[in-house]
Parts: structure tokens; sequence; C-alpha cells
């Protein structure tokens, strides 16, 4: 997905035609280019850099009415838009009826958008697998945060270290069926719980024929991570994130980003308006503006975050 900012309020279309040209940014759309919908809110893991091991027993939990998730999916469907991703700050897995979801976007979605979905992949059963590759899902990423029981366990808090077998059942599933979808990506954060064993992953997977990924951590826009890290995150200033990917509770809250663990900052709410008002709205355009001039007033999650 490319870089977005938001136009000056009195910014014509040729000026933002020339940023475009000249920056390689695109004026913030009309309607999100990427969208992830939380069909559920639990988790089944425990991992030390995760904001769920502060909030599953301070904030509510549960499961998207299938109502409200089609009704997000019949709008989404008459929008361009990218990306669907049906989880955020959750397991997907958990959700039994994932699979069929996600067949229900492929059905209505337009052509060029992609699914995609981040799982640990400690679920990923031969059941599973066989209705993930059913269901049309386009990406499918795999977090893996450690190489051995020891380290995995220690970073993830889940305890049978069953995800490289699970991984390899996955891609042989795919090959004796004959399809080509889901691509899977793995990708591992370079803590230093895990970071001796990196380049025992880039063979592992590179021997398998996977694209494998190494990502920086972040403080989830708060957390210290300083016993996890072996770099000093900078402050995340200059974010598009809001510009260009909405995010939606189970609850078909809509929050300003993924990282809002605690879900300070509430901008409406699904099942009362549609994603385009919400989008559009007053409330969410003076939160952006504020967040360009570095008030943090009302944003207090992104004086803090980092990435």
């Amino acid at each position: 997905m490319g870089e977005y900012y938001m136009p000056a309020k009195d910014e014509g279309k040729l000026k933002q035609l020339m940023t475009w040209m000249k920056e390689k940014k695109r004026p913030r759309p009309s309607f999100p280019r990427a969208i992830q919908i939380q069909t559920t809110s639990h988790c089944n893991a425990m991992c030390l850099f995760c904001g769920w091991k502060h909030t599953h027993n301070t904030q509510p939990q549960g499961y998207m009415e299938d109502d409200l998730f089609k009704k997000i999916i019949d709008e989404t469907s008459r929008h361009f838009i990218g990306r669907i991703s049906p989880y955020l700050m959750n397991e997907p897995l958990m959700d039994k009826k994932l699979p069929e979801r996600i067949a229900y976007i492929e059905k209505n979605k337009r052509p060029f958008t992609k699914t995609k979905i981040n799982t640990n992949g400690a679920l990923l059963t031969s059941d599973m697998s066989e209705r993930l590759i059913e269901s049309g899902l386009r990406h499918l990423w795999i977090s893996v945060q450690g190489y051995s029981q020891k380290t995995y366990t220690e970073s993830m808090g889940i305890k049978k270290f069953n995800i490289l077998e699970n991984i390899d059942n996955f891609l042989n599933i795919r090959d004796r069926k004959g399809a080509k979808r889901p691509k899977l990506s793995i990708t591992t954060l370079d803590t230093t719980i895990v970071h001796d064993e990196l380049e025992y992953a880039k063979k592992h997977w590179a021997e398998r024929d996977v694209t494998f990924k190494i990502h920086q951590l972040d403080n989830r826009a708060g957390d210290d991570i300083s016993n996890l890290s072996s770099n000093k995150p900078k402050l995340r200033r200059n974010c598009d994130l809001f510009l260009k990917q909405a995010y939606v509770l189970y609850n078909g809250d809509v929050i300003i980003c993924c990282h809002d663990w605690k879900r300070t900052v509430v901008l409406g709410n699904l099942k009362e308006q549609s994603l385009k008002q919400i989008w559009n709205s007053e409330n969410f355009i003076s939160l952006i503006r504020q967040y360009q001039k570095g008030d943090f007033t009302n944003l207090k999650i992104c004086k803090t975050c980092t990435g």
C-alpha cells in the first residue's frame, strides 16, 4: 500500500496531483484503502510484546454478529479497497466461522481486493488448513516467535510447540490440492529472545521456499519493551495509518489504530453509521489535524508510540 498525506483544508486538486507526482504521496481517500475487522477479540497466546496481556481482563470481549459482518463487507465491496483483513488485535483462528466469513468476502468483493490474515498458527489444524484453502483466502501470514520449545513458549506463552509441524502440514495439504492460494509468509520479530535463532529461521524457510520476513519490534503505543529490543525504538511521527486504513472491533466500534488496545479513541459504531460516514466525519478529520500539529491531547496513544 502506498503512502498518503492529509491535504490542507484549502488544498486544490492540482496541488494534490503535484504532491503525488513529486513526493509519491496520495491525498487521503474518501474511503479507506484497507480494513481490519475483528471477528472475535479472543486470543490463545500471551505474547510478551503484545497488548493482549494487559487488556484481556480489562476490556469487554466477544464475537462479531453475522449481520454486522455482512453489513461491513457489503459496504466495502462497493468501494475501491485494496485489502480486507478479518482480524484485528486477536487470533483469527479462534473464530470457527472464519473460513466461511472469508468465503463471503471473496464472493462479494471486487476482483482487485485481496484478503489476508495474520495468525500465530497454533490452531492451524488439518481441518482449518483445508477450510482456509477452500475459502479463497489470498494471503496467510503466520507469526512464529520462537524456533525451539524454550524460546517459543517464553515469547508467546503457548506451551505446545507444534507450529513448525502445523506449517509443514499446511504446505503439504496445499500441494496435494494443487492450490496456489493462500500465499504463505512467515514473520518473526527480532527480539532478544529469538535473535540467535534468526539465521536458523532463514535457512529453515528458504529450504521450504516460503517467504520469510524479519520485523523490528515496536512498543504497541506505550508498552515497555526495553528488555526485548536490542535497538532503541524511535518515536513514531508522521504516521499515515489512519489516512488509509480502518480498524473495526467485534462490536462495530471503529477505533483509530491497531495499537489502541484500550480502545481510547472510538470514532463511531458501524451498527449506527456507515464506514464512509465515520471515515469522513468532522471528529475524525479534526483528530488527524491535531496529530499533524503535534497536539496529543485527544490522542495519548500516539504520543508514546514507536515504530
